[in-house]
């Protein structure tokens, strides 16, 4: 995880379905050739992830090129182990989410049909080249 070229996160934010919503992060990740999985304290305390995910304070801090948040409200204590990334994509259907604080691009949506979409425009990207 702290050696990563790019992290996809997930948070609380997959509650509503948590197998799909890890799911969906495996998908992104693997478009990012060597991408990790990590998560907040709130995905690893209720058993989504293990520990070794964890990404924050109490966690492991990352410095990754690419940062995803998935579903992460961005408390202070997980952005103290994500903010010195080199790019930061953050997307949460709360608008007024602190993790918008910190992103360099900030999507307001639903994750569960904001990812699909990430999903295919990269394999679009990557089809065109």
């Amino acid at each position: 995880l702290t050696g990563a070229e790019v992290v996809v996160s997930v948070g609380r934010g997959i509650s509503k379905d948590v197998e799909k919503g890890i799911k969906l992060a495996e998908e992104l990740a693997a478009e990012f050739n060597g991408a990790v999985i990590g998560g907040s304290r709130a995905a690893i305390d209720s058993g989504w992830l293990s520990a070794d995910h964890q990404v924050g304070q109490t966690g492991k801090t990352v410095h990754p090129k690419l940062y995803v948040a998935l579903g992460i409200s961005g408390a202070i204590q997980h952005k103290a182990g994500m903010q010195d990334s080199e790019c930061i994509i953050a997307v949460n259907k709360a608008e007024g989410a602190p993790i918008f604080d910190v992103a360099d691009y900030g999507i307001c949506g639903d994750l569960f049909k904001v990812v699909p979409l990430m999903i295919d425009a990269i394999k679009a990207a990557k089809a065109a080249k």
